[in-house]
């Protein structure tokens, strides 16, 4: 997938390095807390980005990152 979250180099880049301090700060559920940190490939939602927002005091554009596919990696997805 080309888009990715930042959103554990962000909350880090805040002093929040583990996924229990991202929690707490985001007041997300903690499911959904613990998702968004651990895997950049979790696409959060609107609501959750706005959260995140208000919470770091960021853009939507600080969370995510479009991370163009590889031509390696359109291979691997065709099956050959």
């Amino acid at each position: 997938m080309p888009i990715r979250n930042k959103i554990k180099a962000l909350a880090e880049s805040r002093g929040d390095n583990t996924n229990y301090k991202f929690w707490k700060r985001s007041g997300l559920p903690q499911t959904t807390a613990y998702r968004v940190y651990r895997n950049p490939a979790a696409y959060p939602s609107e609501a959750v980005l706005e959260v995140i927002c208000a919470a770091y005091g960021v853009q939507p554009g600080d969370c995510l990152e479009y991370v163009p596919e590889t031509a390696s990696d359109e291979q691997d997805d065709s099956g050959d």
